[in-house]
């Protein structure tokens, strides 16, 4: 059997229809939600967010479409003010349509009215798509779309090429899938797909990484251009049927972990999941409060996630250059829950988080950029833990206690930096599993002497 999948996957590398080309640069991207306006539904808003997200060096957006007709009209709404901000701030921020429904003809009529526009991203000349599932999948009688004559080929008898890189399910469907898979969705469709995405944030991060491999390597062989995917945390708020899911991904450690081996590996391209899922807990998002913008999503609170922005930046920079960035100044990265893994909660109508993967424990989990040996002091409740740091990167673990969590580094006989986050409270309305995250840098690469703070991530 290993011998004829062999002969039959050379055989299908030989006569692939849709060769991926040149790879070009490294690009970074972020899976944005289009169904949550992270900040309200204007240009300014949308231009905020690009804003945020190019600091933190992503190209562009891959825009969820969860549907494009006039009974959800706000995806239509979204998406042009989306573009606009885009090309209003002509920064180069590119934007490229990740299908999330299935009707063929509503994703034709989307791309040939934004295809040409100057904000979406093209490859070697092409109009890069994208697609979370909408394969067949006949084990789970999943029809999917006739991508290759409904919509591509439309697409491109209209004069507008297309460079397909989806999410397709395997068969059977794994969220965790084998170099097998891999090769079998290319075997499957190697003449449709320009290169292959692979979509992962539920599993512990180990895993992440095995099956971003698989992928990548199944694309290599097979000649085509390869998207992986990178995720800050997992908790299926939303899955009350499948125990409220939830991965321990230990803070930054999880995600620092996920970008090595990224780093390592060096796959084409690679996507955050996500910009702004407020409903798995994948959102790097830096808004402090989503439920500012969206009723829906105050109860539980949504933590705020700017550390994990934050701390993918110099990944992201090392990814696209190669290069190691210097340690240029301090910098402290904390994450946590905002409450004990067997608190309960007093709504009884919220579902408990029954399925919990991973070493789940009450911990905080900081992690270090020094440019020197320090001292960290962690404060957390009634409790104070000291741990010596040396320079360069470090992660820290301390069991957290209910009650304020401060943070301070200090250098000899002044302090660098000082970092206070959301207070975590033992008795709670509803389960809350979104991690806190942020982060405090000095604001000097060498500092002399006590400095002003810079910090972010805190709530109120």
């Amino acid at each position: 059997m290993r011998c004829w999948i062999l002969s039959g996957w050379l055989l299908f590398t030989l006569v692939s229809a849709r060769a991926a080309g040149a790879p070009g640069p490294r690009l970074v991207f972020a899976h944005y939600m289009v169904c949550f306006a992270t900040y309200g539904e204007t240009v300014d808003a949308y231009k905020r967010e690009i804003n945020e997200a190019q600091a933190a060096g992503i190209d562009g957006f891959a825009l969820n479409i969860g549907a494009w007709d006039d009974i959800q009209s706000y995806y239509k709404k979204r998406v042009a003010l989306m573009y606009d901000a885009a090309e209003q701030l002509g920064t180069g921020f590119k934007l490229f349509f990740s299908v999330d429904f299935g009707e063929p003809t509503n994703v034709v009529q989307m791309v040939k009215a934004y295809g040409n526009r100057a904000a979406s991203l093209r490859h070697n000349g092409e109009i890069v798509l994208s697609a979370y599932g909408w394969n067949d999948v006949p084990s789970k009688g999943w029809p999917g779309m006739d991508w290759t004559h409904a919509i591509i080929g439309k697409l491109e008898q209209d004069g507008l090429p297309i460079f397909f890189i989806p999410y397709f399910f395997s068969d059977p469907v794994r969220e965790l899938p084998s170099y097998a898979s891999g090769a079998s969705i290319l075997l499957k469709y190697g003449s449709l797909l320009d290169g292959i995405f692979w979509w992962g944030a539920a599993g512990l991060p180990p895993e992440l990484v095995q099956s971003n491999d698989n992928y990548r390597r199944a694309a290599r062989d097979a000649g085509k251009l390869f998207m992986a995917s990178v995720a800050p945390a997992y908790w299926g708020h939303k899955q009350p049927g499948l125990g409220r899911r939830y991965y321990e991904f230990d803070g930054g450690e999880g995600m620092v972990l996920q970008w090595l081996a990224l780093i390592t590996n060096r796959p084409d391209w690679i996507e955050i999941n996500t910009w702004n899922d407020f409903n798995e807990s994948t959102y790097v998002a830096p808004v402090e409060d989503a439920g500012a913008y969206f009723a829906e999503l105050k109860t539980p609170q949504r933590s705020p996630h700017a550390g994990y922005l934050e701390l993918s930046k110099r990944y992201i920079q090392w990814f696209k250059t190669g290069t190691e960035p210097a340690i240029d100044r301090d910098e402290l990265f904390y994450f946590y829950r905002p409450h004990p893994k067997d608190a309960v909660a007093t709504d009884t109508n919220d579902f408990p988080v029954g399925w919990r993967t991973g070493d789940v424990q009450d911990t905080l989990h900081l992690t270090a950029y020094l440019i020197a040996p320090a001292e960290l002091q962690i404060v957390s409740g009634t409790n104070s833990a000291f741990r010596a740091l040396p320079a360069g990167m470090s992660h820290v673990r301390v069991p957290f206690v209910a009650g304020s969590q401060h943070f301070t580094l200090r250098r000899a006989t002044y302090t660098v930096l000082t970092a206070e986050g959301p207070a975590i409270s033992s008795k709670i309305v509803n389960y809350n599993f979104f991690p806190v995250s942020g982060f405090a840098r000095s604001s000097n690469a060498r500092p002399a002497a006590p400095e002003r703070v810079q910090v972010s991530g805190q709530s109120n």
